[in-house]
């Protein structure tokens, strides 16, 4: 499968209790209501939301980059509540080199709870199956707790520190860099 396949068709994907899928301008009061909060946005590149004009902007933005298949993130709805609650993807993907960064962000509502690793195991496993990765490594402020936590849940290990890899809000941010093999990932799963 070629870059532009995977891209132009990004497939729902399900698990226990979430669904990953494409993310659309009936997700603003949602993404609103998560994204509006300095705890959620305080380890993210991109600023608070202040209205919901800037969460339309923003998911206009998302819209085009599925038309342009650029590498986009899932919605994660909560099955249940039938809920949109956060955003996990692929930032960037060399398939040179046969590997991809993810990234992610959940609703403060639904934190500590393992909805995060649950939707990162998911796309992982997209990620090597469909993409033909072999490696997926993540990046996050290295004050930021919850996500590391994630990071190390799914089975990825911490390869260093990168000093000042960000200019991010008005000050250097030190990144812990997380990476996962794919011999890693389906060395306890079924292939």
């Amino acid at each position: 499968m070629n870059l532009l396949d995977i891209l132009a068709n990004i497939p729902t994907i399900e698990t226990e209790r979430l669904l990953l899928r494409k993310i659309s301008l009936n997700d603003a009061s949602d993404m609103f209501e998560y994204a509006s909060n300095p705890e959620v946005s305080e380890y993210t590149m991109w600023s608070t939301h202040t209205s919901i004009e800037d969460t339309k902007h923003f998911l206009k933005s998302i819209t085009k980059m599925y038309k342009k298949r650029e590498l986009v993130d899932w919605g994660i709805v909560h099955k249940v509540e039938k809920k949109f609650i956060g955003t996990c993807g692929f930032v960037e993907w060399s398939m040179t080199h046969s590997r991809a960064e993810m990234g992610y962000a959940i609703s403060r509502k639904y934190w500590s709870q393992g909805y995060m690793s649950e939707a990162v195991n998911a796309m992982m496993e997209f990620g090597f199956r469909e993409m033909l990765l072999n490696r997926i490594q993540g990046k996050c402020q290295v004050d930021n707790i919850g996500s590391a936590r994630v990071m190390e849940k799914v089975g990825m290990q911490l390869e260093g520190i990168l000093r000042q890899q960000l200019f991010v809000k008005g000050e250097y941010w030190d990144l812990k860099i997380y990476s996962i093999l794919r011999d890693d990932f389906f060395a306890d799963r079924p292939d």
